[in-house]
């Protein structure tokens, strides 16, 4: 893969473009790697190669395949990738080519705080130990769940919060020592409200999908009167003035219904009751785009940055998104 020296000095439109070079050279050359372990999936779970991805040769890996598997869709049709340079961070000699990087925000709604993530500037070395304090932080808070619904502003909830902060916090200065205090309270703040937007548009949506599908498919219930049954159940408090607004109201019922069918599109007859929860709840997760975190944009950035050149691939498996 071709390197080149940073771009401290270079206009932005040619640091961009080395960059890119260095990326769609690296895409270029997986592109072989990638069709023999997709050919090798579908033997095994003895599917049709639809995709026409043989393992080719890497002379066969020309040009011509590239456009007709359509790999570079986006860059072929507005001349785009996912990532950019920003022209102001290029004219600052002190910034690192990481730095610079800069992805896409697209609808202005992917990431939650896109402006924000960007204009941090973080170090590679930060970030990345960043991404490892919230996985961490995200399983030390799991406790506050049960307390999002609590009345704001009140004296209990500023003492939950208050203990949720300062977790966060020490967990940063004894084990993340690279992360600040204020970087910790991010992150403790958009665990915080992850939870809280789970909890609102995902928490019991799944168990209640299922529950519906089981009495469809076990009994051959309708899906009133499935619906009208795990209602009387009342299993599922976060959903339970919705379940009864739908007996009440059709146009209620019938948006539920379509929802119930989107979640359950994809769990074939005879599924295992284990199996179809599993899959109810992904589509239920899928029905929505969820605005994205500082530690999933940071995680896409690192894997852009080390496909591009600009930080070293971890291991041979690294592909280009």
């Amino acid at each position: 893969m071709y390197h080149h020296t940073s771009c401290i000095l270079l206009p932005a439109f040619t640091c961009y473009m080395l960059h890119l070079l260095d990326y769609l050279t690296s895409c270029f050359h997986l592109v072989r790697s990638f069709g023999s372990s997709h050919c090798l999936q579908l033997k095994e779970e003895g599917k049709e190669d639809t995709f026409d991805l043989k393992d080719v040769s890497e002379a066969e890996c020309d040009q011509a395949f590239l456009k007709k598997q359509r790999f570079f869709r986006r860059f072929e049709e507005i001349s785009t990738l996912d990532w950019y340079f920003h022209p102001d961070y290029c004219k600052d000699p002190s910034l690192s080519d990481y730095q610079r990087l800069v992805l896409r925000n697209y609808g202005s709604s992917e990431y939650a705080r896109w402006t924000e993530y960007h204009e941090f500037l973080h170090s590679h070395d930060v970030e990345e130990e960043y991404v490892k304090f919230c996985e961490e932080l995200f399983k030390k808070l799991e406790w506050m769940e049960g307390y999002l619904d609590f009345p704001r502003p009140s004296h209990k909830w500023d003492r939950i919060s208050s203990r949720g902060a300062l977790q966060a916090i020490k967990l940063a200065s004894t084990t993340f020592q690279k992360i600040t205090a204020s970087l910790a309270y991010y992150g403790y703040f958009e665990c915080k409200q992850s939870m809280a937007y789970d909890r609102t548009w995902y928490k019991d949506l799944d168990g209640v999908h299922f529950e519906i599908w089981c009495r469809v498919t076990e009994k051959q219930m309708s899906f009133r009167d499935a619906l009208a049954e795990v209602c009387k159940l009342n299993r599922f408090p976060l959903r339970q003035r919705r379940l009864e607004g739908a007996l009440k109201r059709d146009y209620t019922m019938e948006r539920l219904e379509s929802e119930y069918h989107t979640c359950t599109a994809k769990v074939p007859p005879g599924t295992e009751k284990d199996k179809a929860k599993e899959l109810i709840a992904k589509a239920v997760k899928n029905r929505l785009n969820k605005p994205k975190t500082y530690a999933q944009y940071i995680s896409k950035k690192i894997h852009i940055a080390r496909v591009a050149g600009i930080l070293p691939l971890k291991d041979s498996k690294e592909q280009c998104s």
